[in-house]
């Protein structure tokens, strides 16, 4: 009788610290932080840049490519690292500032989703490897955008005592705009040079005019176009494909992230970055960007299924 008492008197304190503890959990506000669903799609959109910086841009071999197919002047060809040493800064600062362009992206939705304002950003900014503001020798022209990146960076390697994700906007938007306005139009032009290129060798394999020759015995002999020659066309004609289409998706990519990250800025600008039609404006942006698509195929040519006359003669007498 007692062991049975102490059980049913054990039971009922349990049930009542249950039900006591829940009922302080339902009164007690929650603090878990509030998610800016805007703020974390468009930072998921722009870590995608990144993984293009691996392929893109490939301006400084879209540039030797042209030199080689330029006709020969017969004296002393320039290196073509002194010809094309412009592209190869052109395209390591445009590939920074796509990093720089995901690292941002990152930290907007760190914050978005309620991280640490003091630490977010700081150990992407010190993995983009900018350091100092000249980092990157470039023509005057492109200085700016340097400078933009330079400025985007020390932005996200600056912490915060308090969260606010509209000032992280706003402060970052206008080096934002500048980038993106410049690496959208370097990635096209890239992908123009390589489109032409492709253009150009099938034009060239198409006329059979380029010949090796060489005199042997008094005897000038000359070779042209064997079946290696073919594989080298085809294989250069694969390879530029490529390259023209990877520079066209990484181009959409970012002006996609730019049509986002400009609805964003308006919004923040409003203190409307958690409402629901901010989220609706960006998916809007996003799906307002022309994509490119691959070239129309020529039509084939017409075929028709009608029969040949027959002009076997049908009897000896047909013949005339």
């Amino acid at each position: 009788m007692v062991e049975r008492a102490f059980g049913t008197t054990a039971l009922g304190t349990t049930s009542r610290t249950a039900l006591g503890v829940l009922a302080l959990v339902l009164s007690v506000p929650s603090c878990a932080p509030r998610v800016v669903k805007s703020g974390a799609a468009v930072g998921q959109l722009g870590q995608g840049l990144a993984m293009h910086s691996d392929t893109v841009p490939q301006g400084a071999e879209a540039c030797a490519m042209q030199e080689a197919m330029a006709p020969a002047t017969g004296g002393v060809e320039k290196p073509v690292t002194e010809t094309c040493g412009k592209a190869l800064n052109s395209d390591f600062l445009w590939r920074k500032a796509s990093v720089a362009l995901a690292a941002y992206s990152r930290k907007l939705e760190a914050l978005a989703s309620g991280e640490n304002p003091e630490t977010a950003g700081q150990l992407e900014a010190a993995l983009t490897g900018v350091r100092e503001e000249n980092w990157v020798d470039v023509e005057p022209a492109e200085q700016p955008a340097r400078d933009a990146v330079t400025k985007l960076v020390n932005q996200l390697s600056a912490g915060s005592d308090k969260p606010d994700f509209d000032k992280t906007v706003s402060d970052a938007a206008p080096h934002v705009k500048l980038i993106c306005s410049g690496l959208t139009a370097y990635l096209g032009e890239q992908a123009t040079k390589f489109g032409e290129l492709r253009a150009d060798i099938e034009k060239k394999r198409a006329a059979h005019s380029d010949r090796r020759c060489a005199t042997f015995d008094n005897r000038t002999i000359c070779v042209s176009h064997s079946f290696l020659d073919r594989i080298v066309y085809a294989n250069s004609f694969g390879g530029l494909a490529l390259k023209e289409s990877n520079h066209l998706e990484a181009r959409d990519d970012v002006a996609s992230f730019c049509a986002a990250h400009a609805k964003l800025e308006s919004a923040a600008g409003a203190g409307n970055t958690n409402k629901d039609e901010t989220y609706a404006e960006i998916v809007s942006a996003v799906k307002a960007v022309p994509r490119a698509k691959p070239a129309p195929q020529a039509a084939a040519p017409a075929t028709t299924d009608a029969k040949p006359a027959d002009t076997k003669p049908s009897s000896p007498t047909d013949i005339k």
